[in-house]
């Protein structure tokens, strides 16, 4: 059941999960298991990929040299 779990994550979140760290993504993922009250599947998806932006260094601006 937790496998079905993470699969329908992870096919959600193909393009946020697949630039994320695995152990960034297994930490938001427990952390969403730990929310109480339980959360529903839209809530869940939704805490999992706030925690992995929360999480995610923005890459740098690139400078134009005119």
């Amino acid at each position: 059941m937790r496998f079905l779990c993470m699969m329908v994550v992870a096919l959600a979140f193909v393009t946020p999960v697949s630039a994320a760290d695995p152990q960034l993504e297994t930490y938001c993922f427990r952390q969403a298991e730990q929310v109480r009250p339980v959360l529903t599947e839209p809530e869940k998806e939704a805490y999992i990929a706030n925690c992995i932006a929360n999480n995610t260094p923005t890459p740098p601006v690139k400078k134009h040299s005119y």
